[in-house]
Order: C-alpha cells, then sequence, then structure tokens
C-alpha cells in the first residue's frame, strides 16, 4: 500500500509491506520543528501527543509482547526516552503477566542525571535533547542483568536504527551472555540493509518486531523554515529518581502493584504523564478504565510540533524538573476531571502546568500501593 502525506514541512512518501494493524489506526502525521528532521510520526495508539484510550495501549502492549512468550531470560528491556519509556515498561509488563515470568527486567534510558555511576551513554542523531544515559542498575537486579540471554531494546519507530544499533552494542559488550538482541517497536521503517547494518554493529542475532513495517521518503520544503532550542544541556541538581520509575531497573511479573491515585470527581477523566514518568500513570489510568471511567491518557514531551493535522492544540511551559527546558502538551484535555502526575509532589511546585490545565496534581512519590 502507497501513501502521499503533504505536510508544511514538505512530502512524506509511505510505503506498507506488512501490517498487523493499518497504517492510519497507529499513525497520523505532522510537521516537527526541527530542521534535522521535518517529519514527525504521531503514534495514535502511545498516549503521547494524541490522547489515547489505557485498553487501546495495553492492546498493543499485547501484541508486541506475544512473540516474546518463548524467549529464553532472564530478559532484559531497555525503553529508549523518552517517548517509549511507557511503551518498554507495557510491553515488559504484559509478556510477564501473558507467560507468567518473574525473569522479566525492564529499565529505560534518561536524559537526566542521577547521583549514581553511570553505565552507558549514547546520542541520538536526529534529537536536539541530550544524551541518553543509562545507568547502573539497582544492586538487587545486577546479577540477574549479567546472566541475562536476551535483550529487548524498544522504540516508538524505528527509522535508521542507527541509535538503538549504538545501544546493543554497547550492552552486548557489557552483558556477555547475551544469546540474542531483539528490536520491538509499533512502526518498523528499516530496510533489509539497514536491518544487516544493525545486525553488523551490535555482534548478535538481532530479530525485529513491529506492528507495522515498511519503508519512506521525506521531499522538504525549502519555505519550511522552523527555529528550534539550541542543544538542551541539563543544568538541573541530580535528581533522586523514585525505584519503580525505572531509570535504574524493575523486576516486571513480581507482586504487582501501582500507585493509588486521587479518585476522580468526573466520569471523564485524563490521566497526564509528564516526561519520561509515564508507566505508574498510566497503571492507574488503567485501573480506572476498568472500574469504568471513561479514561484517556497522554503525557508532556520535549518534541516541538508544528500546529495542524493531527495537533489541534499545544500548550508551552517549562520542564518541572528547573532545567529550563521547553515542554509542550499536544491536544491537551479541556473538559472532565484532569489529573496530572509528578514522580515527586515538590516538581509540581513552580510548575505551571496544573493551572494551565486547570487539573489537580498527583505526586506519585506519596501515594500508597494498591493491588492491580
Amino acid at each position: 500500500m502507497s501513501q502521499t502525506i503533504h505536510l508544511a514541512a514538505g512530502t512524506l512518501n509511505i510505503e506498507v509491506h506488512k501490517a498487523h494493524l493499518p497504517l492510519n489506526d497507529l499513525l497520523d502525521f505532522a510537521s516537527r520543528a526541527n530542521p534535522k528532521r521535518g517529519y514527525l510520526f504521531v503514534s495514535k495508539v502511545l498516549g503521547k501527543h494524541i490522547p489515547c484510550k489505557p485498553s487501546t495501549m495495553r492492546d498493543i502492549y499485547h501484541r508486541l509482547a506475544t512473540p516474546l512468550l518463548e524467549v529464553p531470560g532472564s530478559v532484559i528491556f531497555i525503553g529508549m526516552a523518552e517517548t517509549a519509556t511507557g511503551l518498554g515498561a507495557g510491553v515488559a509488563d504484559s509478556l510477564a503477566r501473558k507467560a507468567k515470568r518473574r525473569d522479566v527486567i525492564f529499565q529505560h534510558t534518561t536524559r537526566h542525571r542521577l547521583p549514581v555511576s553511570e553505565w552507558v551513554c549514547f546520542d541520538e542523531v536526529h534529537s536536539h535533547a541530550p544524551d541518553h544515559i543509562l545507568y547502573r542498575p539497582l544492586p538487587a537486579f545486577q546479577q540477574r542483568f549479567a546472566e541475562a540471554q536476551t535483550l529487548v531494546l524498544v522504540d516508538d519507530e524505528v527509522s535508521t536504527g542507527r541509535t538503538l544499533a549504538q545501544l546493543g552494542y554497547k550492552l552486548s559488550q557489557k552483558l556477555s551472555n547475551i544469546r540474542q538482541v531483539i528490536l520491538v517497536s509499533i512502526v518498523d521503517w528499516l530496510s533489509p540493509e539497514q536491518k544487516q547494518a544493525v545486525q553488523e554493529k551490535i555482534g548478535r542475532p538481532v530479530s525485529f518486531i513491529s506492528l507495522l513495517e515498511g519503508t519512506f521518503s521525506f521531499t522538504p520544503s525549502p519555505a519550511f523554515r522552523p527555529s528550534l532550542p539550541g542543544k538542551v544541556e541539563s543544568i538541573q541538581p541530580a535528581l533522586q529518581a523514585l525505584p519503580q520509575t525505572g531509570r535504574r531497573g524493575i523486576g516486571m511479573g513480581e507482586k504487582s502493584l501501582i500507585p493509588s491515585g486521587p479518585y476522580p470527581k468526573e466520569h471523564k477523566v485524563s490521566v497526564v504523564g509528564t516526561g519520561e514518568f509515564q508507566f505508574q500513570p498510566f497503571l492507574w489510568a488503567e485501573w480506572l478504565e476498568k472500574r469504568g471511567f471513561d479514561v484517556l491518557f497522554q503525557s508532556t514531551t520535549r518534541s516541538p510540533v508544528q500546529l495542524g493535522g493531527p495537533i489541534g492544540e499545544s500548550l508551552s511551559f517549562k520542564d518541572e524538573y528547573g532545567e529550563g527546558v521547553d515542554n509542550y502538551l499536544h491536544n491537551p484535555p479541556r473538559s472532565g476531571d484532569v489529573i496530572i502526575a509528578y514522580e515527586h509532589a515538590e516538581l509540581a511546585r513552580n510548575h505551571n502546568l496544573p493551572e494551565q490545565l486547570g487539573g489537580s496534581v498527583w505526586g506519585v512519590d506519596r501515594s500508597a500501593s494498591q493491588d492491580r
């Protein structure tokens, strides 16, 4: 199937080769305020730029986890910041649930500084954000990392494979027992030649799992000249990460607990995650939806997107960590009960997003846990 999409930034030509779900069910398209890459594939199922039902997100997690049910363990999942911190955790969670496995560990890369040892650092070619950092796992997980046989790298879409190949290579050098590396994405745009290059870079058997495979080309418009913030540097004091956020590892499939969030006052509810902090707010949104609430989930982002097409409105504000970085909430909720989730309650003190949305603040670090 071929499709041509005309954007302010230029023209996208897409060829779909294989799809488990239709292209238009998975993606929309927008112009990106980034001269390195003027187009953006806007996921309809990620819960990021477009609000999404938690049940739809869980279906995506289950679909991507199903081919992994029999992989040898331990299984290490790495989600890419910021877009796939929630996706990676969700797929790992679904694998642990579906296969009743207790050997699944999830961790995500981050763009934030922690007061602990860095393990792996690498850059993302088309991003204006800081380099990815992967911190040394918590002591409780280090032996399971060392013994792991399967490494699963998760991103929402793979267009060149270079970033994941960098990470796969560096981790394969550190984890000598890895027998296979699996790249999981909602959409895979790699050509056979690019997949071969990823395989050669990583130096281990590599396989690919996605819901849609295809190729695309982009012809930029010379009239499109976006301005972009400079390279973002991390200047805030070192962040004290919560153990359950995933920056240093989470054991999936053990006794599953979700944070107990605020109970909505209205039937219609929007739960908003902030930046990399997506999975725990998603679990609360999912819990509410299962109890009959009309719930949508979305999260803030560093990614500037031009208005138009799937982006009807966009709020701009400084980040909650005190870096002075422009953040955005695309397609913000304008009705119902709005709950904005922060991993630390104090992050909301000088953050004006709750005021812009008229929403309530949920500091997850002060929440009790509740059986899922």
